[in-house]
């Protein structure tokens, strides 16, 4: 029960912490006052991701290489059920609970404020309507012509602004604005724990896999219901978040073969027989080999498909033919005008 008790309650406290963190990431950026809107975006992404891993990240690394002890097995692996429990928290209850945060309880607040201005709006169509009732023939009586139709009209304005504010369009208004900033960060954090900590517990790209189905269906859900309608905009990549990204596969690599030399059980009779220096020797070779192949892999595997590059190549060259073939009409009609204009003039 504590082994399990301390992450769950630490997993329903961190996107609150994450919230107010947020907060004082945007704060930072608009004093540091950036020239560009990209360079205002890309610093308040790296505070965010910082915050953000050093929060989730800081237990489970505890767990992993600090509070394992150093000769004693056991300890070492009670710290690292207590490592899996965590992330089993993190991926589970935490996301779930993150979730309610930031798709269903704005929604419900909207909701709220929906009913309220309805009876708000009720309440006016009910005072109207006893001001018109009011205003009967023999008030009208009472009143001069110029009063009557000042009063009239005032009625009248009154109920075509009440009949315009309950259309549908107001409604969307008040919803909060469309952001894929948590879209991302929710996608690099998963990714991190799968490239990290999946070697303790290795249902973790299964769990994060349902996440992912169940963020996709959610993030239609926000965009349909809980948001207001995006923009369209082109852009060139993902941005800044492509560094983030290496560098969380760096930072893997590392915490693997981390854990590969210091906490697995089948590297103690290779540190019997090599030393303890040996086996650290060992395992930074092979980071660095691993390391290596990651950046070979960047490097040659490409970040558009083959059948996309021949597309792009194709629209290029029938741009390019289209254009040849303008600028040959254009010059065979202006050579042929300079014809005729001679024939003319020999006549």
């Amino acid at each position: 029960m504590i082994a399990a008790g301390f992450p769950t309650a630490l997993g329903l406290i961190l996107p609150l912490l994450n919230f107010c963190l947020r907060k004082v990431s945007l704060w930072l950026n608009e004093l540091e006052n950036h020239r560009t809107e990209a360079e205002y975006r890309t610093h308040f992404i790296i505070k965010v991701f910082a915050f953000r891993f050093v929060c989730y990240f800081a237990a489970l690394y505890y767990y992993s290489f600090i509070g394992v002890g150093t000769t004693d097995p056991q300890a070492t692996e009670h710290g690292i059920v207590r490592v899996a429990s965590t992330l089993f928290t993190y991926i589970t209850i935490a996301h779930w609970w993150n979730i309610c945060i930031n798709v269903f309880f704005p929604l419900l607040l909207h909701r709220w404020r929906i009913y309220r201005d309805r009876l708000r709006l009720k309440k006016e169509l009910r005072k109207l309507e006893k001001a018109e009732l009011e205003l009967t023939p023999s008030l009208e009586n009472c009143l001069s012509a110029e009063k009557r139709l000042e009063k009239k009209k005032q009625l009248l304005n009154k109920r075509l602004l009440l009949e315009h504010a309950q259309a549908n369009i107001w409604e969307e208004i008040v919803l909060p604005e469309h952001d894929s900033f948590t879209e991302y960060l929710f996608a690099v954090t998963q990714f991190a724990y799968v490239t990290c900590f999946s070697v303790i517990l290795p249902i973790t790209p299964l769990i994060v896999l349902f996440n992912h189905l169940l963020n996709m269906r959610l993030d239609a859900f926000k965009l349909c219901r809980g948001r207001r309608r995006p923009l369209a905009l082109k852009t060139g990549g993902i941005g800044v978040w492509n560094h983030v990204l290496h560098v969380v596969t760096v930072i893997a690599i590392l915490t693997n073969c981390s854990l590969m030399a210091l906490t697995s059980s089948q590297f103690s009779w290779l540190a019997n027989e090599i030393g303890t220096l040996g086996v650290f020797a060992l395992a930074i070779g092979w980071e660095h080999f691993m390391l290596l192949v990651k950046y070979i892999m960047q490097l040659t595997v490409s970040r558009m498909p083959q059948t996309v590059q021949d597309e792009i190549r194709r629209k290029k060259y029938d741009q390019e033919r289209k254009r040849y073939m303008q600028l040959r009409l254009k010059k065979r009609n202006s050579s042929y005008g300079t014809t005729e204009k001679k024939k003319s003039s020999i006549t």
